[in-house]
């Protein structure tokens, strides 16, 4: 084999150990200092407002703890319910029964309807309660803070959704209830409450469905997938069972 043949393999061969050695050599080290950081999983300096990545997700504010990932339906419950609490609520329940005698003493704020321009001095709005006092939805109109009229409707016509806090009030009263007709098993159990509805069998033609009263329909369970093992209807304008018993499905 002659001189020159002998050369080039020797300059392959060196190439080839030269590339498998800078093939282990990390990345961020070929790279110029002024990107190098980008591909490093330690580029997170101290100045960082928020925990490195890869060591918890979601990357969470520094000195801050439970942090929680919320997925789209909590974001809009979140969302509407701050839209309610910052755009409407402060307005609605600076009105009190001083000022709506209609909602009498036990009442609650259901939401509110804005029906006006987009400045707010032109704006109008219906106020939406519930008066278990006197048993009715009351509408409230009112125009740049004063109230322009209020209106009761009758319970079998028409009611609003229930608020957490009639929900949280007729779980209560059911757990109380079915509790001292001796089932301890209900102080284990998750309470749940919908507005009822009459049966099908006891509507007639022309009938809307709602009750004649604030009524709400109660379940428990172990969790909210769980069959129900007990359930009862509250009439909260009485603040009471009207029947109840353990589920027999």
């Amino acid at each position: 084999m002659s001189y020159k043949n002998k050369t080039i393999q020797y300059a392959i061969l060196i190439s080839c150990l030269i590339g498998l050695l800078f093939s282990f050599t990390p990345i961020a080290a070929r790279l110029p200092k002024q990107i190098a950081h980008l591909f490093s999983n330690n580029h997170h300096s101290n100045n960082d407002r928020f925990t490195r990545i890869g060591t918890e997700w979601p990357p969470q504010p520094k000195q801050m703890d439970n942090v929680v990932w919320l997925g789209q339906h909590s974001y809009n419950r979140i969302v509407n319910q701050t839209i309610s609490s910052v755009g409407f609520s402060a307005t609605a329940r600076s009105f009190s029964n001083n000022d709506i005698r209609e909602l009498g003493n036990r009442f609650t704020f259901v939401g509110t309807k804005e029906s006006g321009g987009k400045q707010l001095q032109s704006s109008q709005q219906t106020m939406t309660y519930y008066s278990h006092t006197n048993n009715a939805t009351v509408e409230v109109e009112v125009n740049q803070g004063d109230i322009q009229n209020v209106t009761l409707i009758n319970p079998s016509k028409y009611q609003p959704p229930l608020t957490d806090e009639e929900v949280k009030e007729a779980v209560n009263i059911a757990r109380t209830s079915i509790s001292q007709d001796g089932y301890d098993r209900i102080q284990q159990l998750n309470g749940y409450g919908i507005l009822a509805f009459k049966p099908k069998s006891e509507i007639q033609p022309g009938d809307s469905g709602f009750y004649d009263t604030r009524m709400v329909y109660v379940s428990f369970h172990e969790h909210i997938d769980a069959r129900p093992e007990f359930i009862a209807w509250v009439d909260l304008a009485q603040q009471i069972v009207i029947k109840s018993g353990e589920d027999q499905l």
